[in-house]
């Protein structure tokens, strides 16, 4: 390895960082960066040269966290040291519940903050924690900042609008003209205390907190720009005005109240992923103004995702005949099954154009599913070998996961026979009343 070119070993050190994460280092000796400078000499000054490799960092505190190594106040300094003048990716998390776990946070963060000017991203998550002291001291921002990810615990302060704490988190927040990207997972109340550019921001996650539908409407007209919404909404509140994100993407909403008012005056012509979910199943509302918003806003959906759908089969199907871009179709209800025999001829290929050609990934799940025996089994059996004319193309189906109830599963004898057999063909898996593994959602 050592007779490569210095070039070509460098570019193999970026490489060997962790691919899954790339956002995060974490601090671990048996890994890249750490590892690349216990192999030998010439490694070892290759990787001290290279500060990219050192510009994320990961530190974790609390019970869980001190079964593992973790690095000292002088480690992080010199790990940080390292990235020279590199944008920062730094992460604090707080594992878990442990004495003097605020000193220790407090410990962390002020060698943090002395590099603030290069904080491109910077993730906070500390539930057990309120707000802390020392970012309330903060007389400036991170100017370099793209991405927050913020997680406190409970804290009277951040619910105070002319608090430190508050004016300090808008300064975090409002000194880069770059953020782009927030995830909030604190107090809904503090974040609506912060004056903030919206206008600039792309990416909001605003889950696991709940939020009034009435705020959610607030910063959906404050943040014209989102590419990506996420968020939990309660609270059903008159909708009066005409709502139009126009480049927003991802959409991902888990509501307890009717949000019909909401998507009645909702466009979103660019959306192309959609995760939408109600959690207040005792009370259900048909989610008939939902797809009426997809329709009418004319997306060109790859990720249609359902759980608990109340909506007529006629209704359903005129969604899916406007869904030929659809690849990723999941189905969840708690009631009455969606898809039906009719639903599963229509996503049949055959003689004429079948719904949906391009979907390489179903799910049936939770009580969606009550067809005939041998109905499932030929639609994918249809996807899997599609005719050899080009007049009518379907995409090759990859993945079918179903959950049939007690009462289905000993009806459909012959169509897990079938999709058994299908499994055998390379390409393709099916998980019947089993947990999925290896999920991939398609681009």
């Amino acid at each position: 390895m050592n007779s490569q070119p210095e070039d070509i070993l460098r570019e193999i050190f970026k490489r060997c960082l962790d691919t899954d994460f790339p956002h995060v280092q974490p601090f671990r000796p048996t890994e890249a960066p750490m590892l690349l400078c216990r192999v030998c000499v010439l490694w070892r000054t290759i990787a001290l040269t290279m500060s990219e490799l050192w510009a994320r960092l990961s530190v974790s505190i609390g019970r869980e966290a001190s079964e593992q190594p973790q690095p000292n106040t002088d480690l992080i300094q010199l790990w940080i040291s390292r990235s020279n003048r590199q944008p920062l990716t730094l992460v604090l998390k707080d594992l878990g519940q442990r004495a003097n776990i605020t000193e220790a946070a407090d410990r962390v963060l002020q060698l943090f903050l002395l590099h603030i000017h290069r904080w491109q991203s910077i993730t906070l998550t500390l539930p057990n924690l309120a707000f802390p002291s020392v970012l309330a001291g903060l007389n400036s921002g991170a100017p370099a900042l793209r991405i927050a990810n913020l997680e406190f615990g409970i804290d009277p302060e951040l619910q105070i609008h002319d608090s430190a704490k508050v004016a300090a988190l808008t300064r975090l927040l409002t000194a880069s003209s770059q953020l782009h990207t927030l995830y909030w997972q604190s107090d809904a109340r503090a974040l609506q205390l912060i004056s903030i550019h919206w206008a600039r921001l792309t990416v909001l996650d605003l889950v696991p907190v709940w939020w009034p539908m009435s705020a959610i409407l607030c910063l959906m007209e404050q943040a014209p720009k989102l590419r990506s919404l996420s968020t939990l909404i309660t609270d059903a509140c008159p909708v009066v005005r005409p709502i139009v994100l126009p480049d927003l993407v991802i959409l991902w909403i888990n509501c307890d109240a009717d949000v019909g008012p909401f998507f009645k005056l909702l466009t979103v012509p660019s959306l192309q992923n959609f995760n939408m979910s109600r959690t207040n199943v005792r009370n259900p509302a048909p989610q008939t103004d939902v797809v009426r918003c997809l329709s009418r806003s004319g997306v060109q959906l790859h990720v249609a995702i359902f759980t608990s759908l109340y909506l007529p089969s006629s209704e359903f199907i005129d969604f899916l005949r406007l869904s030929s871009s659809l690849q990723l179709l999941e189905i969840s209800n708690n009631g009455a099954a969606t898809i039906t025999d009719e639903i599963l001829r229509l996503l049949t290929p055959g003689d004429i154009p079948c719904l949906c050609p391009n979907l390489r990934i179903i799910r049936f799940l939770e009580n969606s599913l009550s067809s005939t025996d041998t109905f499932l089994s030929a639609m994918v059996a249809a996807r899997r070998a599609p005719q050899a004319s080009t007049a009518f193309p379907i995409a090759l189906l990859s993945k079918l996961v179903v959950d049939f109830t007690e009462a289905e599963l000993s009806k459909h004898a012959q169509d897990i026979h079938r999709l058994r057999t299908l499994e055998q063909t390379t390409g393709f898996r099916a998980w019947i009343n089993e947990p999925e593994t290896g999920i991939l959602i398609p681009e």
